[in-house]
């Protein structure tokens, strides 16, 4: 997918005839499509009880069609058939994460989603740089690499076992922690930052597709203005050119690749630590240096101060993945549901979110939007901060879900207890399944 979507902007520029609004548009539409199938796909997909079908079609049918978008000769067929290879991708990706998410043991269950997420990180960071060299070769070549890559992941799922198979308890069960005795109750603080993670992780995902499509046209406008230095204006060391290599394509790619960097190095160091969640400290900070790093971009023409901003930008898109995905996994029942909302919500803000900037960018320049994020952030803080008080308003009322208390009883078998609350009287009465007093 990484390929494809970095093709985007110049293949809509120099083979469709669009500017950045016909980027932002197309960029757009395969987000859109992506979250309004996850949305409308999450009440169902659990049903299905080997979810890794959903890959294995959604992987072939992804390849195809949106190989088949290099035919396109206006923007319109271009959104169409990328679209629709959206649609099959949207049936892969949740239930790929409810594979992984079936993992019952917290530490083990964020492990597998840092492992996951590490192998993203690399084939963002790859990603960019093959679909700018083959585009450079031929952007037919580019566009087929995108169905090549569909069929080996489909073959790979092959390897995988069934989630029935690979993880031994039902899924109404919770592995117990230590060596299998006694009681384990659910983490309430995963419940509490479940809406602030999803949009955490939505406003990271709308950024980026910002940059990706309408900083691209800002890009082309500085190599063939002769804006873009190397370093900076009094040391430009070099400058970038229309009629220079590497060209505004390839510069993108670069500039995708570090993003992509970005979200891999966020992801390797959240995966050594779960101190970083339930920490509404922690979002305010990361925000904060999202902000001044998309300001910065706006008024920028060094390449080496773009770069970091890139990078900045995706480690943000990273912590606030990663932290969805943790928080949306934690209850085994609604966890592909969950995953797939998560999904949806964040892919439909990224078709919102570009298309306002271009919009924006249409009307007051190109960098206007960018320069005005950090007014957009702080008053997003505010959305954040209030859907954690929906979210302990309704589990203080018992909305959210009654407690789950786990336990082995003494022939091996996982049975879980719901209880509406958890306080010293549930202490003093012990397990209600086994009679053991609760820890």
């Amino acid at each position: 997918m990484v390929i494809g979507v970095t093709l985007i902007p110049f293949f809509t520029f120099q083979h469709l005839g669009g500017r950045e609004r016909g980027a932002a548009l197309a960029y757009g539409v395969t987000m859109l499509s992506l979250g309004v199938v996850c949305i409308l796909s999450s009440p169902f997909v659990s049903a299905l009880r080997n979810g890794l079908i959903f890959c294995l079609v959604g992987s072939i049918g992804f390849g195809v069609f949106y190989a088949a978008a290099m035919f396109a000769t206006t923007v319109t067929v271009f959104c169409v058939l990328t679209g629709i290879a959206m649609v099959f991708f949207s049936l892969a990706w949740p239930a790929m994460q409810s594979w992984l998410g079936a993992q019952r043991d917290l530490k083990l269950r964020m492990k597998s989603f840092s492992s996951f997420n590490v192998a993203i990180g690399l084939g963002l960071v790859v990603g960019p740089y093959i679909a700018g060299v083959a585009y450079e070769v031929n952007y037919r070549l580019a566009f087929s690499m995108v169905f090549v890559t569909g069929v080996l992941a489909a073959l790979l799922l092959f390897t995988l076992p069934r989630e029935k198979h690979y993880f031994e308890l039902p899924v109404a069960a919770e592995v117990a922690i230590g060596d299998g005795k006694g009681c384990e109750r659910n983490d309430n603080s995963d419940e509490v930052y479940l809406y602030c993670g999803w949009l955490t992780n939505l406003l990271g995902w709308g950024l980026t597709g910002a940059v990706r499509t309408v900083y691209a046209w800002q890009v082309d406008r500085l190599v063939h203005g002769g804006k873009l230095v190397l370093f900076s204006k009094a040391l430009p060391l070099h400058v970038f050119t229309a009629h220079s290599t590497p060209t505004a394509a390839t510069l993108y790619s670069w500039m995708q690749s570090i993003l992509s960097l970005g979200y891999f190095i966020a992801i390797l160091a959240m995966s050594r630590t779960v101190r970083w969640q339930h920490r509404f400290g922690v979002i305010v900070a990361c925000q904060a240096l999202l902000g001044a790093g998309i300001w910065m971009l706006a008024g920028s023409g060094s390449l080496l101060v773009i770069l970091i901003c890139h990078a900045v930008l995706g480690a943000f898109a990273g912590f606030g993945y990663l932290g969805s995905q943790c928080y949306s996994s934690t209850n085994p029942q609604l966890k592909h549901r969950r995953i797939a909302m998560n999904e949806g919500l964040a892919h439909s803000v990224s078709f919102a979110i570009p298309v306002a900037y271009a919009q924006l960018g249409t009307w007051y320049g190109v960098t206007w939007a960018f320069r005005y994020t950090p007014l957009f952030l702080a008053a997003f803080l505010v959305l954040q901060l209030l859907s954690l008080k929906y979210a302990k308003q309704k589990l203080a009322a018992g909305v959210l879900s009654a407690q789950q208390i786990v336990c082995r009883s003494r022939n091996g078998t996982a049975v879980v207890v719901q209880v509406e609350s958890w306080d010293d009287e549930d202490h003093a009465n012990g397990c209600l399944c086994c009679g053991r007093m609760l820890a």
